[in-house]
């Protein structure tokens, strides 16, 4: 190798171990000085006092304050019952996920999922079953308004009228997904389903959104517009969506729901709402490898 490309390599080289200490130096551990980790040779500009270590304190709270916007963006209901609870603290957490789990690109919008790893792994005694909920709830709203919403095939409706129940599928839109959330407690529950009718809830809008409390067996979310949505599920509809992602055929999904469920009412607003991307035979389901009848997804669904 040429000497001047080993030169440029060793410099390469030495800038990456420098920059790779400063961030050590930023993300220094609580009470810790950041001035020991900084690489050699670092100075604070003339005139800051405090030096070095105040100047990287400067730039540690600048990060402290980039990821706790960042993540109250994507948790605005988790960050009110953490701070209502004990001021400070979603703050603290959004700059543990930031040190132990940083951003890997320049789009925060992508980052932040780690935070239901961190609420997980410190238990129920730590953290309130449906702040943990709340948070996989959350999560999901703000990833599905980040996905490519693909235009639905309303042409394939008329194979409903063509093949008979055992021969036809109905597959939901990639951004549709299932959630349990019954650690979710009502306030919450009703928040996230009525978003547009603020503190006093409307009865009526309520009503036609969400099915009794004892009666929601979970929640659907799908992407309405830019944002994402939710819409409580009674156990027959629950049944019949989750039939729905498991690949079966019309009829054994109809029959997986129950008699209670009203297949004319959900196809209308699957319809409306984007929730249904097309319906296909099960030959052409079998030929490109779909899901079929009996195939089932582990936990939450998608």
């Amino acid at each position: 190798m040429p000497m001047n490309e080993f030169e440029d390599l060793a410099g390469r080289y030495d800038l990456l171990l420098r920059q790779s200490q400063l961030v050590d130096a930023v993300l220094a551990e609580p009470g810790a000085d950041p001035a020991s980790l900084a690489p050699p040779g670092l100075q604070a500009l003339p005139g800051i006092a405090g030096g070095l270590s105040q100047a990287l304190r400067v730039h540690r709270a600048h990060a402290c304050a980039v990821a706790d916007r960042a993540l109250s963006a994507v948790y605005p209901r988790l960050r009110r019952h953490m701070e209502t609870a004990r001021p400070g603290s979603f703050a603290a957490l959004a700059w543990a996920c930031w040190r132990e789990q940083p951003p890997s690109h320049g789009d925060l919008g992508d980052w932040g999922e780690a935070l239901i790893d961190r609420l997980d792994a410190a238990g129920p005694a730590v953290v309130p079953a449906g702040w943990l909920a709340l948070a996989r709830i959350e999560w999901a709203l703000h990833a599905v308004s980040r996905q490519d919403v693909n235009v639905p095939d309303l042409s394939s409706l008329a194979l409903l009228g063509r093949l008979p129940a055992g021969a036809v599928r109905l597959v939901l839109a990639e951004q549709v997904s299932l959630h349990r959330g019954e650690d979710l407690d009502e306030a919450d529950r009703r928040a996230l389903t009525c978003p547009d009718v603020g503190a006093a809830i409307d009865a009526e809008v309520a009503a036609r959104n969400m099915p009794c409390e004892r009666d929601v067996a979970g929640l659907l979310i799908w992407r309405d517009a830019w944002s994402g949505r939710v819409q409580a599920l009674d156990d027959a509809t629950w049944r019949w969506c989750e039939a729905l992602l498991g690949g079966m055929d019309l009829e054994h999904a109809l029959r997986e729901s129950g008699p209670g469920f009203d297949f004319a009412d959900w196809l209308s607003t699957a319809v409306a709402r984007g929730w249904l991307a097309r319906v296909e035979s099960v030959e052409m389901a079998v030929a490109t490898g779909a899901p079929h009848e009996g195939w089932s997804l582990p936990g939450l669904r998608r």
